[in-house]
């Protein structure tokens, strides 16, 4: 019950990670599920971002690898599902936000309908930090966050482009596991990966009074679900309608936007935005 997880404290934004490889059970609400990528060990993966619940308040955690669409439907999850499961620390990742899930111990335990009984959960995180707060933490060699809710003061655009498809080292990862079996047992047939049809960028001011803008890929899920929706249209068609959801009604002022953003391990200030959420009456 989502009654149970503590909330008491503001949680942490920064923290260091747990030293060792020990597993301990979690329970996670699922805020972020990125578009799956290209992976050399599981032909195609998803990086998974939550809210997890610890005696000091809500703070992130990154949830990788999670083959998604190649797990059994029983351990599979939806955004805003409170799952339950082991983690460690990923000593290979230094973002201390980042986990590695034991994924045959997932277990949906709850779902949290929109949106005002999610806001107790987002609110917490949402006003610890702006988009130039961090890139300026990171470039003056202090602790910044990984992952963060980032509220934007204007969204100016969302601009989407052709997907130009996946190069060949990323078609090469999809190809080498395709078929292969799971470390679990035998895995679901999945297709190969197609690759995006479009990719967008929001361009958007933060509430730094300094702010210049920034411009970030969008790499939630759900702009690729929305694009293999509109398969049967065509390209201005299918644009308008992405356009229509992710721009003209998610960012709408009234809606008071929040993005969920992360950045790239191999590129610390590569962030991108990874989730939309509507905050209005968040307070």
């Amino acid at each position: 019950m989502f009654d149970l997880l503590p909330l008491d404290g503001d949680g942490r934004s920064c923290y260091p990670k747990e030293a060792g490889s020990r597993w301990e059970s979690t329970e996670v609400l699922v805020v972020v599920k990125a578009a799956p990528q290209p992976s050399a060990a599981y032909g195609d993966t998803v990086c998974v971002a939550g809210i997890r619940m610890r005696e000091s308040g809500p703070e992130w955690i990154r949830l990788y690898p999670i083959p998604f669409r190649s797990m059994e439907e029983y351990l599979q999850f939806t955004k805003y599902d409170l799952i339950r499961l082991q983690v460690k620390p990923a000593s290979k990742d230094p973002r201390s936000e980042s986990y590695i899930p034991d994924r045959s111990t997932i277990e949906a335990v709850a779902h949290l309908d929109p949106w005002k009984p999610r806001h107790r959960y987002v609110s917490p995180l949402s006003s610890q930090w702006t988009m130039c707060g961090i890139l300026k933490a990171q470039r003056a060699g202090k602790e910044f966050p990984s992952l963060a809710v980032i509220r934007p003061r204007e969204v100016r655009d969302f601009k989407l482009t052709l997907h130009p498809g996946w190069t060949p080292e990323q078609a090469q990862k999809l190809k080498v596991n395709l078929g292969q079996e799971d470390l679990f047992g035998d895995a679901p047939k999945v297709q190969l990966l197609e690759a995006p049809r479009f990719e967008g960028k929001y361009l958007y001011l933060c509430e730094d009074k300094t702010c210049k803008g920034h411009v970030q890929g969008l790499l939630d899920w759900e702009l690729v679900a929305l694009e293999r929706r509109l398969k049967d249209r065509d390209d201005a068609t299918a644009m308008f309608e992405i356009r229509k959801k992710f721009f003209t009604q998610m960012c709408a002022p009234d809606r008071r936007p929040l993005f969920f953003v992360g950045n790239q391990l191999k590129h610390p200030l590569a962030f991108s935005v990874i989730g939309v959420y509507r905050s209005q009456s968040l307070n």
